[in-house]
């Protein structure tokens, strides 16, 4: 089988890597805007095209011979019109790798319903739904998870350095919101099993652990961490004000902080079961054990 990888220098991308480089029986392509940021270690084991989505020639030379694509591209963090940027990437990705005979697409985005979702994880959404748009010609499987807890993530150092930072914590009305969080390790084992899953249609499927509010996400790290902490919930903080409350307080920068308030602002949970019903095998671990390991 040949895979190529899209992000492979990302937070997720680096990951799946180091996974999909287990497997023998495969040959891992990596498409990367620079070369340079992949490791001298890797450049013996992987193919490295350089490119980028917008430049279709480029894409076109990647995808040759692909069977599994990943498509683990998004704009958090970036500014100007990252929605039309994100509608021309997937468009371009899903036409190239029809034109090259892909047999799949693999993408991750993010939990959360249309009417409420945030401008991102709209975005999200709008770039699953184009990527799945040709069942006809391209076989997608769209996974969607809400916060991630993994060593390194946006999410977790926001969590970790809250808890440990601030004893008595006075935060905004948006702590009550109920989302499904997920160990980095389980994100990867759902993208890993899904290249061999034995299916030919199209599927949604949505990642997570058990409900909880964002403020019992604080409250049992704490906890796991061994702290004691109290949460004040003061309904006067807008998203500019939290934005800025987590970047004096966590290594964030403000736009990511701002698109983590305007994401949690809705609720992020599960809507099917597939990961149940095409992914047995695999039982997501606890939220306190994520963050165990995440701590490790």
């Amino acid at each position: 089988m040949k895979v190529l990888l899209t992000g492979a220098t990302g937070y997720i991308g680096r990951r799946l890597k180091e996974r999909l480089l287990e497997d023998k029986n495969l040959q891992l392509r990596l498409f990367v805007r620079n070369e340079r940021k992949v490791r001298d270690k890797y450049r013996d084991r992987v193919e490295i095209f350089e490119g980028s989505t917008f430049d279709t020639e480029s894409l076109r030379k990647a995808l040759e011979g692909i069977d599994v694509a990943y498509y683990l591209i998004h704009s958090m963090g970036t500014k100007g019109d990252f929605e039309r940027l994100d509608r021309i990437s997937a468009e371009n990705f899903l036409d190239a790798c029809i034109n090259a005979k892909v047999k799949r697409i693999i993408y991750l985005g993010g939990l959360g319903r249309k009417d409420t979702a945030s401008k991102h994880l709209l975005s999200r959404i709008e770039t699953g739904e184009i990527l799945s748009s040709r069942p006809e010609s391209i076989q997608t499987i769209w996974f969607r998870a809400g916060i991630i807890i993994g060593s390194g993530s946006a999410s977790f150092e926001i969590i970790r350095n809250l808890v440990q930072k601030i004893p008595l914590m006075t935060t905004p009305k948006w702590v009550r919101t109920k989302t499904q969080p997920i160990s980095i390790c389980d994100v990867l084992e759902y993208l890993i099993q899904a290249k061999d899953l034995d299916t030919k249609k199209n599927l949604i499927v949505d990642i997570g652990s058990d409900q909880m509010s964002f403020k019992e996400m604080l409250t049992r790290a704490s906890k796991v961490m061994g702290l004691k902490r109290a949460l004040i919930i003061v309904p006067l903080l807008t998203p500019r004000l939290s934005s800025y409350w987590l970047i004096l307080m966590t290594p964030v920068s403000y736009r990511i902080a701002r698109a983590l308030v305007d994401g949690l602002k809705s609720e992020t949970i599960i809507q099917n079961d597939n990961a149940r019903r095409y992914f047995p095998h695999i039982s997501p671990r606890s939220y306190e054990d994520a963050v165990k390991t995440a701590l490790e």
